[in-house]
């Protein structure tokens, strides 16, 4: 009998619910770690010694384009010194008031995701726009690859810009992937609250719901 039927039905038994680490079927509790698989764009809920297994260091090296799995360190902090216009959104290629940005190590690609009712979308963002938004901005160099994100809501009513873990962005997903909104759904309730959360964890490592669930 494996470890993960067994928490099941020690679950079962207390009539509490379990989750289990989806490397090696162990349970975890409600605070626990998260791995990336870069080329799946897959984050993995997993306990801590799978974790420390792999701790492979969010930096630019060698290791970190090798390896399979990169350890995700949970995390969210307002850039309250952004302030993007519409042609420099327009310049970014990006059509829609929600998206997260995210550089592969792998490439050196900046990549924007919007995600929305049919999951998450994908577009290349032209580098020398991504660029010249560093220079102006010095704090967006400091977002790791891989494993961090520039999270970017811009509406009439909010702009919203952070630098999270990328699980945090799966998490945001998950809440649209298959509701009634539209393909992008920036003042959508969850939306709201999920973005009033972040205010209240910023800088905070501390895990709440399955990325993407």
């Amino acid at each position: 009998m494996t470890n993960a039927v067994l928490a099941k039905l020690r679950a079962f038994v207390a009539g509490t619910p379990v989750e289990v680490c989806e490397l090696c079927a162990g349970a975890i509790t409600a605070e626990h770690e998260h791995l990336l698989e870069p080329d799946a764009r897959r984050v993995f809920c997993t306990c801590g010694a799978c974790a420390l297994s792999v701790d492979v260091s969010p930096r630019e090296s060698e290791d970190q384009r090798r390896a399979r799995y990169l350890r995700v360190e949970r995390r969210a902090l307002r850039l309250r010194e952004l302030e993007l216009d519409d042609a420099i959104w327009a310049e970014l290629n990006v059509p829609v008031g929600l998206a997260f940005f995210t550089m592969r190590s792998r490439t050196g690609e900046i990549v924007a995701t919007f995600p929305g009712r049919a999951g998450l979308i994908e577009s290349f963002v032209p580098l020398k726009a991504y660029s010249s938004l560093e220079r102006r901005f010095p704090v967006l160099k400091g977002i790791a690859a891989d494993v961090e994100a520039l999270l970017v809501r811009r509406t009439l009513r909010h702009q919203d810009y952070f630098r999270v873990s990328i699980d945090h962005c799966y998490e945001l997903a998950g809440l649209l992937r298959g509701s009634d909104a539209p393909l992008s759904s920036p003042e959508l309730a969850a939306v709201q609250s999920f973005f009033s959360s972040l205010d209240e964890r910023t800088d905070q490592k501390r895990h709440s719901r399955r990325p993407g669930s």
